[in-house]
């Protein structure tokens, strides 16, 4: 049963452990305009009271350094404000209090924007991590596709591409990469690698549905900075053994996983045959590649949400009409929330293969 008292109290020691929120000056949100493709970009004067509530946190948050305008995945979340409020207090969580490095941070989200194609994500990162330092010749690198040259990187942040490298394309962590990544990394931020690509997975996710667009002042070819990978570079196989390991936790982390976790688990929110369908192909997808997740054998009124979560997963979008059918079957709300529920079991899939274990919860 979902208790919005403890998630409220949740979100609230979220913000609170967040460098500088407490004491920052608000930023006025009333002239926001969001952009939106298969979602229609939402004006404030238009959103509901529950809508503004999370607008206000999401600008009003740590990630105003980078982002007052809630650019990026928060027009789709505020089709269901309150789940949304949870997963930007879990996005805050996950970066600013990982004790990762602006550059090991934008490192791992450009990886994951790389492995998905998602190019508003990876135009948005791209950008900090030049501000962030990261060198130009590892950002080619990873959006061409290929291994940087590890030899010349600092230790952490060439564990980081390893790490992000085998999660992202083989869905395991070999116990070669883990040993090294934990002993140059650290128990905190090796965690924090790990479940921030897988973040930025869902954040991808959401872009890409909604074919979120690049703002209009871009620079020329930066819708093209980056081309969609073949189906043969998405996966290969783990090239060394995986043992099961000691799960590794980081506090305000896992507390804004279980706050989203319980408001999904609400039936209103998303119904327990649409979570478990959901939940099925995304553990396929961890626990099988390289194979393409195949359709299971679900009731007729989950069948449009299991075609939206397969197609995502095996191609990294939706067509048209997927989306319409799942539209149709869900209503806006609830394929909202579906996509949410894909992303925080990605998260969960990768914690498990952190810890060496198959994705089953």
């Amino acid at each position: 049963m979902f208790d919005r008292k403890l998630a409220l109290a949740a979100l609230s020691l979220i913000a609170c452990g967040l460098p500088g929120l407490a004491d920052a000056q608000k930023l006025p949100i009333e002239g926001i305009h969001l952009r939106g493709d298969r979602f229609k970009g939402l004006s404030y004067a238009e959103m509901t009271t529950e809508q503004r509530v999370m607008l206000d946190h999401t600008v009003n948050s740590a990630r105003s350094v980078t982002n007052t305008t809630a650019n990026g995945p928060f027009n789709v979340l505020l089709r269901s404000p309150e789940i949304g409020d949870l997963s930007q207090a879990l996005g805050n969580a996950l970066r600013f209090s990982s004790g990762l490095s602006g550059r090991l941070r934008e490192l791992a989200t450009l990886m994951a924007g790389r492995a998905w194609t998602s190019r508003y994500e990876w135009y948005a990162h791209a950008r900090y991590a030049k501000q962030e330092g990261l060198p130009d010749d590892v950002v080619a690198a990873i959006a061409a596709h290929r291994a940087p040259d590890l030899k010349r990187m600092p230790p952490e942040e060439a564990l980081a591409w390893r790490v992000t490298d085998e999660l992202l394309y083989t869905r395991r962590l070999t116990d070669a990469t883990y040993r090294e990544a934990l002993s140059t990394l650290g128990e905190r931020r090796l965690g924090s690698t790990a479940i921030l690509a897988a973040y930025y997975e869902y954040v991808s996710m959401i872009l890409n549905v909604d074919r979120y667009p690049l703002p209009s002042d871009a620079p020329p070819g930066a819708a093209k900075a980056i081309a969609p990978l073949s189906k043969r570079a998405l996966y290969r196989k783990a090239d060394g053994p995986v043992t099961e390991r000691s799960s590794l936790t980081n506090d305000d982390t896992d507390r804004a996983l279980e706050a989203l976790r319980d408001r999904l688990g609400v039936e209103q929110e998303l119904p327990a045959i649409v979570r478990d369908a959901a939940r099925n192909v995304v553990m396929r997808h961890w626990n099988d590649p390289p194979a393409e997740i195949v359709r299971g054998r679900v009731q007729r009124d989950v069948a449009a949400a299991e075609a939206f979560a397969v197609e995502l997963l095996n191609t990294r979008e939706v067509s048209d009409e997927t989306f319409a059918k799942a539209l149709a079957a869900l209503g806006e709300r609830r394929l909202v929330n579906l996509i949410v529920f894909m992303g925080y079991s990605n998260i969960r899939c990768a914690e498990l293969a952190l810890a060496g274990e198959t994705c089953n919860f």
